[in-house]
């Protein structure tokens, strides 16, 4: 049973338009992973210990030294490639972690969503403005 262990974050990106860009916490604990079991088996843990705010169903993992996502249906063992210079010294003492976040389609599904409600609000008030000046002056 070979274990991987190391820092783990979140970056609270649950409203991709008011999102911080600094993964918390700052002082971040260690985890240990499984690199034989897939990491879907294994986020709720993450998840749980770091007392994220996101939605577990939404969650996605990103290496922090490169910002490859993982794959959740793959073990870390399967995914080695993606994990080559990581445990390596980041520079002035700066030490990678595992970054637990909003998959990238949810960010993108809400972004959508935010402007299509804006185009939809938008037309809906020219649609009131011009059947109230319509009532008013017809």
């Amino acid at each position: 049973m070979a274990t991987f262990v190391c820092r783990v974050q979140f970056l609270d990106d649950t409203d991709p338009f008011n999102s911080t860009n600094f993964p918390e916490p700052t002082r971040p604990p260690l985890y240990t992973f499984r690199e034989d079991i897939p990491l879907i088996n294994q986020i709720a843990g993450v998840h749980r210990q770091l007392k994220a705010p996101h939605k577990l169903d939404d969650c996605a993992l990103q290496l922090s030294h490169n910002g490859t996502y993982l794959d959740l249906e793959s073990t870390l063992a399967e995914q080695r490639d993606e994990l080559e210079g990581f445990q390596e010294d980041g520079g002035r003492g700066k030490k990678h972690s595992i970054v637990l976040r909003t998959q990238l389609s949810v960010r993108v599904h809400a972004c959508i969503g935010e402007f299509s409600d804006a185009v939809f609000s938008r037309s809906l008030a020219e649609s009131v403005s011009k059947v109230w000046e319509k009532s008013q002056f017809g």
